[in-house]
């Protein structure tokens, strides 16, 4: 019996991705290291204390669970799934599509280049300190939270999702920009200047602005002030009240 073209070039495609050329997969079930030039298809890491450094090299994907740990320092990963519980920390190298799913938690810093970056799920977070992400999408009820770093492209953020963008003199707007929806600008605390482009049209109602922490201190302050102006004006009143009621209560000398 003939196999239909289509079917025949499906499959030949899906036994190629990763496995050309003789690829494996990679295991981890205790702590370890990909080191620059390796090449892996698929690795997979598992268990509460695992720590895998990834240091250069390649993976065609990474997938995390249960509480385990991956820094990528070096190298190239094509799709890097961080799932249940565990944590994935990307300082250098590149990444192309990144996944907070779950509870999972993913911070960038340093030069990390991301080209997609999604957190969702149940409570999926990514903390931005540093590099540069082309897109970050955040979908159900995921969370995003920038503290520095260049978003190149653009953020948009689902109805059950929220962004938080930390630092100063900041703006959001709901119209404008590249793609009409509005955009987030100000500065980050190492007071470099960054403007990020809004995609949704609901994207700017979702989007939480958080000074810097000296000026709620300067908030918290201003309130004490007020505060204590209003009490010390209450207490003058009150002394005022009461001298004037001494004095009509106090006896009248009589006349002759």
């Amino acid at each position: 019996m003939k196999m239909p073209v289509l079917v025949f070039i499906g499959l030949t495609i899906l036994l190629a991705t990763g496995q050309a050329y003789g690829v494996p997969d990679k295991i981890f079930t205790s702590s370890g290291q990909i080191l620059p030039g390796e090449e892996w298809n698929s690795v997979y890491i598992h268990n509460d204390d695992t720590i895998v450094d990834m240091l250069g090299g390649f993976a065609e994907g990474i997938g995390t669970y249960d509480a385990s740990t991956v820094n990528i320092i070096g190298g190239h990963v094509n799709t890097l799934d961080a799932t249940e519980f565990s944590i994935a920390n990307v300082s250098g190298g590149e990444v192309y599509s990144l996944w907070a799913v779950g509870s999972a938690t993913v911070t960038l810093s340093g030069t990390a280049i991301i080209s997609s970056l999604s957190p969702r799920g149940s409570s999926g977070t990514a903390n931005v300190y540093g590099g540069t992400v082309d897109y970050i999408a955040v979908l159900e009820w995921g969370t995003v939270n920038l503290y520095g770093g260049v978003v190149s492209d653009s953020l948009y953020v689902g109805e059950l999702a929220t962004a938080n963008i930390f630092g100063y003199d900041l703006v959001v707007t709901d119209s404008g920009g590249r793609y009409g929806d509005g955009q987030v600008y100000g500065f980050w605390f190492d007071d470099s200047a960054f403007t990020i482009e809004l995609n949704g049209s609901e994207t700017y109602s979702r989007v939480n602005l958080i000074p810097e922490p000296s000026s709620l201190l300067l908030l918290g302050l201003g309130w004490l002030a007020l505060r204590v102006k209003r009490t010390t004006t209450i207490r003058q009143l009150y002394v005022e009240t009461q001298c004037s009621s001494k004095e009509r209560l106090k006896p009248q000398a009589k006349e002759g």
